[in-house]
């Protein structure tokens, strides 16, 4: 499954003082027997990249299949098309381009504006976007055992 992490959750997911649902998500992205990915690409790898806990993981997650590349010219000709049709209620574009040119339909993010732009079906679809937060309630929940066990939440792009 792939999945994408917002910048506003990197510090949740690198960082050194993770809440439990920050660190089953880490988790879940080093288990060597499971499925999950981290996909990144265009501006969030920018954005990502001023985590230096991420950098240092991305590299070595890469090599070891956890983590993968999208091009970035791919990622941001797709946002710039929804910039210009002004598809998005977020100033996140490009999260929502890198999910539909990755294929990816998980998203570990707080932010309230980018999760109805992920969510909205008209907008992401085939499978719709799925959404693991801490907005409420930073311990592991069952919604979010749930959607990591999910193994549909991505696509081919």
């Amino acid at each position: 499954m792939c999945g994408i992490v917002d910048a506003n959750v990197a510090n949740e997911v690198f960082g050194y003082d993770r809440p439990s649902a920050g660190e089953r998500f880490f988790d879940w992205l080093e288990d060597p027997r499971g499925h999950g990915r981290l996909v990144v690409g265009g501006r969030l790898r920018r954005e990502l990249s001023r985590n230096q806990r991420f950098v240092q993981w991305f590299g070595v997650a890469v090599r070891l299949g956890r983590a993968r590349s999208v091009a970035d010219a791919d990622v941001e000709a797709c946002a710039h098309e929804h910039r210009r049709q002004q598809v998005c209620g977020s100033d996140d574009e490009h999260v929502v381009a890198l999910a539909l040119v990755s294929g990816a339909r998980l998203l570990y993010t707080n932010d309230a504006a980018l999760i109805d732009d992920f969510k909205n079906r008209k907008i992401v679809r085939r499978p719709g976007g799925k959404i693991y937060t801490t907005a409420r309630d930073d311990r592991v929940t069952a919604a979010h055992r749930q959607l990591l066990a999910d193994r549909t939440l991505c696509r081919a792009p």
